[in-house]
């Protein structure tokens, strides 16, 4: 009879599918560090009698009824697939996945802290696959940010996230979706100097989190300013200062390129930095000095570009090092050397595009041209290219602050991408 009655366990088990959670002494029979469907097909098995390898029974009895049957390979297939979110003899929740583990990240993370990852980088990217009616996400964040939320591929209004948000009251992203499996898309439309944010979980009503979209073959690292910011681009006065509502890094040429060629992309970019000079003429904490954070502002926690290698990195810096006139040329062109060649070792079969624009004109722009084709020409790799976006004129309008629109970010970005396909042969 327990022969019979473990073959048809075994046949409901091996159809169920759904997520593992954390590690748990509890129900974690196999000692995987999960528990899953393969705990409960062990349970099952030494129910029968089958005397299964690698069984820790202390942990099986997941109901306390003092013995080990088929009743505690239900429950653990039922917390599996999220029916159930503790065991019935538990006096604290059974563990649930640590927002972030069953999503996929695109971005720079710090993914230490249990409560989920935290991220300040613009474009930074959360994605996921759900079934349900609705969706609703836990954010915490120190500055007044902005998010862009894309549901089935659909670009929803943004989701303002203030400053002092603890994730306390998960955010309604959507609503009376229909029947059946959706995505979520998440993007970070605020920049780095806008300070961290935190990602907390989704919510889904009766609904559930499904295995997570896979991530892109192609990968791109956007290096910049500003202008790869998106600063300003959602603004129709160029005469207005900046608001972050109207950035919108979603927007700027770096994600709408990436999109262009199927890429998943991570950005590294923050207003106002150089090579050597801050607008204004600072040099504190220069791109050159942050680009290796994880977040924007911690200087203790480093990214390791092993983790994430791309195909292609754009450089776009300099606007700022003109602010005040035309930069020492062995100055600029040894930094500029300098942080290309670091590009290059951390990402030695990559395509480096040194680019150029569109904002500065005249005699800024050819002193500028000339550095950076110097630099270009003097390294000798044939993956290392010059690329230069037309001067913004006003016949594409402007954002805040004389800074691109978005019709210009769209030229620059279709300029961009038709190049990288041609070099890369990403048709």
């Amino acid at each position: 009879m327990k022969t019979k009655l473990f073959c048809m366990i075994l046949c409901v088990l091996c159809c169920i599918c759904g997520l593992s959670a954390n590690a748990q002494s509890t129900g974690d029979v196999n000692g995987s560090g999960t528990i899953d469907i393969v705990d409960a097909l062990l349970i099952a098995q030494y129910y029968v009698g089958l005397d299964p390898a690698n069984f820790t029974s202390d942990v099986a009895d997941v109901n306390c009824s003092n013995g080990i049957d088929i009743v505690d390979a239900l429950l653990i297939a039922q917390y599996y697939v999220g029916l159930i979110n503790q065991f019935p003899c538990s006096t604290t929740p059974a563990p649930t996945p640590a927002p972030g583990s069953d999503v996929l990240l695109v971005g720079r993370f710090i993914t230490s802290d249990p409560a989920g990852p935290k991220f300040g980088w613009s474009a930074t990217t959360i994605k996921a696959n759900f079934q349900g009616s609705e969706v609703r996400v836990k954010l915490s964040s120190t500055g007044d940010n902005w998010i862009n939320v894309i549901i089935d591929g659909t670009v929803r209004t943004p989701v303002n996230v203030p400053a002092g948000t603890n994730g306390s009251t998960p955010i309604l992203l959507a609503s009376g979706l229909s029947s059946g499996s959706h995505t979520i898309e998440l993007v970070r439309r605020t920049e780095a100097h806008l300070g961290d944010m935190q990602f907390l979980g989704f919510t889904f009503g009766s609904g559930t989190l499904l295995s997570p979209p896979a991530a892109s073959s192609r990968r791109i690292e956007f290096i910049g300013d500003s202008i790869t910011c998106g600063y300003g681009n959602e603004g129709t006065d160029r005469y207005q200062s900046f608001t972050p509502r109207n950035e919108n890094a979603y927007l700027a040429y770096g994600s709408v390129t990436a999109r262009l060629v199927g890429a998943d992309q991570i950005t590294v970019a923050w207003s106002g930095k150089g090579v050597i000079n801050n607008y204004g003429g600072d040099t504190n904490e220069l791109m050159p000095e942050i680009y290796s954070r994880i977040l924007p502002y911690d200087s203790t926690h480093l990214w390791n570009p092993s983790q994430w290698i791309p195909h292609v990195a754009v450089i776009n810096l300099c606007t700022n090092d003109y602010s005040t006139g035309i930069p020492d040329r062995t100055r600029f062109t040894t930094a500029y050397r300098n942080f290309v060649q670091k590009i290059r070792t951390q990402y030695a079969s990559a395509h480096i595009y040194c680019a150029l624009g569109p904002m500065l004109s005249g005699n800024n722009l050819a002193s500028a041209r000339d550095y950076i084709t110097s630099v270009v020409n003097s390294m000798g790799d044939s993956k290392i290219h010059f690329i230069e976006f037309p001067a913004q004129d006003g016949s594409l309008g402007y954002g805040e602050d004389w800074h691109p629109s978005i019709a210009t970010h769209n030229l620059m970005a279709n300029q961009l991408a038709n190049q990288i396909r041609s070099d890369l042969g990403w048709y």
